[in-house]
């Protein structure tokens, strides 16, 4: 893992922030190793700013400025933007500073591990605990793909089933799975920094250990197959699917449930994959979490 990463810090408005984030999520910049929203501080002054900070690896030499062509090319012109080349370790405390413990859904709590058995950790009481160190990976809860996917699953106890979870970044959603029953699950990123930061999460979560492979790799990984999952859960976004269209197809399991879609791309799924048949979704800030079966 690099030991050095570019920091980009992007000062902006909330709205564009938040159509920056979808397509950050859509993965528009493949480059980019990590971003987090600073969230607002009691001495910081209310209004309608915001700063996103990215990261990138030390050696990619045009990040910024692909990153400033994304902005353009979308209409964004109101920003102001610092560059600063930092280590690892400082990354890893400026985001201890932004990233505390907050509510999923009815029954789930997402702890920051800095938090783990503090007073801040207890006062959720008999909520089932979800405790991350995102470190680089996506998946820190905070995002309504994310938070829908853990609802889903406090809603659909999992009774021993065997599941796999797609692009697994921090770990959370294996996390959230195991603690509502699955008995064995496969997860899987072609992010190193997810598959590293998923193993470290299920240490801290179970530390006597869980029934949990962790693989890097995509949907061409021959685990997927020999794996006989019954439920697949798939936080990733439309190209992707698109882009593994005879795999979806052929998942074992008659479950699938997809998130990472916005509205406006759900008829393309549907008929990307019309084998699976849409059996309930939800909808939060524009993006979907879809439940299908197959062949009903």
């Amino acid at each position: 893992m690099t030991s050095s990463y570019i920091e980009i810090q992007l000062h902006l408005s909330q709205d564009v922030a938040q159509e920056l984030s979808n397509l950050l999520d859509q993965n528009c910049l493949p480059d980019l190793s990590g971003y987090y929203e600073v969230l607002y501080q009691e001495n910081r002054p209310s209004g309608d700013r915001t700063t996103l900070v990215l990261y990138f690896a030390s050696d990619c030499a045009d990040c910024r400025w692909d990153l400033e062509a994304l902005l353009l090319a979308h209409g964004f012109d109101d920003y102001q933007i610092e560059e600063n080349q930092i280590h690892q370790s400082d990354y890893q405390e400026a985001y201890k500073e932004h990233y505390r413990p907050f509510v999923v859904g009815d029954d789930f709590a997402v702890v920051p591990s800095w938090f783990k058995d503090t007073e801040d950790d207890a006062r959720f009481g008999e909520r089932k605990r979800i405790y991350l160190d995102p470190g680089l990976a996506f998946g820190t809860g905070l995002h309504a793909t994310t938070r829908m996917m853990v609802r889903w699953l406090e809603k659909n106890p999992l009774d021993g089933l065997r599941t796999l979870d797609a692009g697994c970044g921090s770990g959370i959603l294996s996390i959230a799975a195991l603690r509502m029953g699955a008995r064995e699950i496969l997860a899987f990123d072609v992010d190193g920094n997810a598959v590293q930061a998923t193993r470290a999460n299920l240490d801290l979560n179970f530390p006597e250990g869980a029934p949990v492979q962790t693989l890097k790799g995509g949907w061409e990984l021959p685990e997927i197959q020999t794996f006989d999952a019954e439920l697949t859960l798939a936080n990733i976004t439309l190209n992707v699917f698109l882009s593994a269209r005879d795999t979806v197809a052929a998942l074992p399991g008659n479950r699938l449930v997809v998130s990472g879609i916005i509205e406006e791309q759900k008829q393309e799924f549907l008929e990307a994959f019309p084998m699976w048949k849409l059996h309930s979704e939800m909808q939060d800030d524009g993006w979907l979490v879809m439940e299908f079966r197959r062949g009903l």
